[in-house]
């Protein structure tokens, strides 16, 4: 193959480049807005690019064409994905082309305008084909062929391809020969030709040393929920801890975190996808329970041992995760340089009709785990999350804030019936009562509740539902395993609750605690809701005159409401009430917590209150 020169936009860390430059291309310029980034290609010219290549530094969008390399054949790229994420997903609805970032597509298309290369690759998340109802992916199809090209596209996993790492992702090649594009045959996995094993993590890291330098950067240690990772089967997560799986001692909810929340990996199979931003909890993690060296990151992403990185940890993870694998790039770089380019290459390509199977395998994967969960929902007993017995309570809540005052809780539990009095106004007067059932099994809310909680409210103002709730989360720590009211609710975009509000009471004219019971009916939850019919509710009680400024009072007292403003995927006009109750201030609050035996002292300590009111 004669000399084809490559331009790449988005370059990243270079795990596209890699790729094609080990299959025989010349990466004459390589482009990227983070300086990091540009300085990891710049000292590995030669490796990911050619040794006289053109790094540049900045925002595709300032680029003058006209300082473009000539004669460019071939252009790469992959814009960036966030806005078309699983995590924006899960954040209440990926905003695609509504996005900002999602538009960047369009100034890669003027690129391929200006320099009409013989072909272009384009790769981004799987996310992107269904963003808008699939409508993103229509235009961009449309925008790419409007200039003249055929385009043809796959969604490809990493891990058939050699890396021990499941990581879906599409890629699109635009071209001007006759004739589909065809893909490159997995190389491992069940689609391969010989149904050989993925590579596994094991196997990947083999001869890896942690350097002595590293090792206190591995350690997962610290924090709420770090002492939880031992116990974690390999290839699990932190849904080892529900009752969906069986445990006997619930500490979360099913469905309530991200999938990668305390995932361990397993040894012996492909882990999820790694991530560019990690949190302290965030896996994949090591089965030796601590977090990956960077020489690891690489062999998972299947960059070269000996590719070197600029910047400090948390840079050099970011890179990584957001980088095409090489590995990959390298398979779909051989079937261009083969079918375009008309390079000799020894390669099997699958037929423009033929499917792959990782979708049917997860179907089969899930299938099994429903019929996990339905033996052992079979098989144990009912699993008790509040502590029986009796007991009694005394909260001492000191939130920061003007809004929310000190605010004292007296409580009684005997058996199943739990009382709380909650007290913030020396002279207030009973403003709402709330009755809430909690049982065993999430959603069985058929049969007799493991526990009621009675609330009683004393006191009145614009933060009552916020103690109200900030005392319910304290119960739920006090009297169960759960670390908050979030566990026994789920996450908004799929709630799994183990309890039901059959009750709440409050005073009429009080605006934000009818607000309070409005939100806490879990149907008005996690769906779009007129933004006029609350302005008409709630605006003179307020005394505002935009939605904006209600969204934002309610949002003060830790109602988490959503708008355009906030997640633009929300259509004109809506909002969103994300969850049925305030947000928790566990984090934001000096709790001092005494519980007593004695119920004597509290019994007669309310029976005071209640007469002094």
């Amino acid at each position: 193959m004669k000399s084809t020169r490559v331009a790449s936009f988005f370059a990243g860390a270079g795990g596209l480049d890699i790729g094609f430059k080990q299959a025989g291309f010349d990466i004459v310029y390589a482009s990227d807005i983070e300086s990091d980034c540009c300085e990891t290609l710049r000292i590995n010219r030669g490796s990911s690019t050619s040794d006289s290549s053109n790094i540049h530094c900045g925002d595709i969008r300032t680029i003058d064409f006209n300082t473009l390399p000539d004669n460019i054949d071939l252009v790469v790229g992959g814009p960036p994905c966030q806005s078309f994420s699983a995590s924006g997903r899960r954040a209440g609805g990926a905003a695609g082309r509504l996005d900002d970032r999602g538009n960047l597509f369009e100034t890669y298309r003027d690129i391929i305008r200006h320099l009409k290369p013989k072909a272009f690759v384009f790769e981004n998340v799987r996310g992107i084909l269904a963003t808008n109802k699939g409508q993103d992916w229509v235009a961009i199809v449309a925008a790419f062929n409007e200039l003249g090209y055929s385009v043809n596209y796959r969604l490809l996993d990493a891990a058939d391809y050699g890396v021990p790492q499941h990581r879906e992702r599409v890629f699109l090649v635009g071209h001007l020969s006759e004739g589909p594009f065809l893909f490159p045959r997995p190389l491992f996995g069940p689609d391969s030709c010989d149904d050989t094993q993925h590579v596994s993590p094991k196997d990947a890291f083999r001869g890896l040393r942690v350097r002595n330098s590293e090792a206190d950067t591995l350690k997962f240690e610290g924090g709420k929920y770090s002492h939880l990772l031992p116990e974690v089967p390999e290839g699990q997560n932190y849904l080892f801890f529900t009752a969906k799986r069986g445990h006997p001692n619930p500490i979360f909810a099913y469905r309530s975190r991200f999938s990668d929340f305390l995932y361990k990996a397993h040894p012996e199979y492909p882990m999820k996808t790694i991530i560019a931003s990690p949190g302290k909890y965030t896996g994949p993690l090591h089965w030796d329970n601590r977090y990956f060296s960077i020489n690891e990151y690489k062999a998972i992403q299947g960059f070269p041992l000996d590719y070197r990185f600029y910047g400090e940890r948390a840079s050099v993870i970011k890179q990584i995760g957001n980088s095409v694998s090489p590995k990959i790039a390298f398979c779909l770089a051989q079937a261009v340089a083969h079918q375009i380019f008309e390079a000799s290459q020894k390669l099997d390509l699958l037929g423009a009709e033929e499917h792959l199977t990782f979708d049917k395998r997860k179907g089969v994967k899930a299938a099994k785990t429903r019929k996990l969960h339905g033996q052992i929902q079979k098989k144990r007993n009912r699993s008790v999350i509040i502590a029986k017995g009796e007991k009694d309570f005394q909260f001492s809540l000191s939130p920061r804030g003007a809004l929310a005052p000190k605010v004292n809780v007296m409580g009684t539990a005997r058996d199943d019936k739990h009382h709380l009095d909650v007290f913030f106004a020396a002279r207030g007067k009973l403003t709402a009562e709330v009755v809430i059932d909690v049982w065993s099994t999430a959603r069985d809310f058929s049969g007799t509740p493991t526990a009621t909680l009675n609330l009683s409210l004393y006191g009145s103002g614009l933060s009552a539902p916020q103690l109200l709730w900030n005392a319910v989360d304290e119960w739920v720590r006090s009297v169960s395993s759960f670390g908050s009211l979030f566990e026994l609710y789920g996450h908004f975009t799929e709630p799994y609750p183990f309890f039901q509000i059959s009750q709440f009471t409050a005073t009429k004219r009080d605006a934000i605690l009818q607000f309070a019971r409005y939100a806490s009916d879990f149907q008005h939850c996690s769906k779009y809701l007129n933004k006029s019919d609350l302005m008409a509710e709630l605006a003179d009680a307020f005394q505002v005159s935009t939605f904006d400024e209600l969204a934002t009072r309610l949002r003060e007292m830790r109602y988490d409401v959503r708008t355009r403003e906030t997640n633009i995927a929300i259509p004109h006009g809506k909002y969103m009430i994300a969850y049925p109750f305030t947000l928790p201030q566990s984090k934001q609050m000096n709790f001092s917590v005494k519980q007593r035996t004695n119920s004597k002292i509290a019994t007669s300590y309310i029976t005071k209150k209640r007469a002094s009111l």
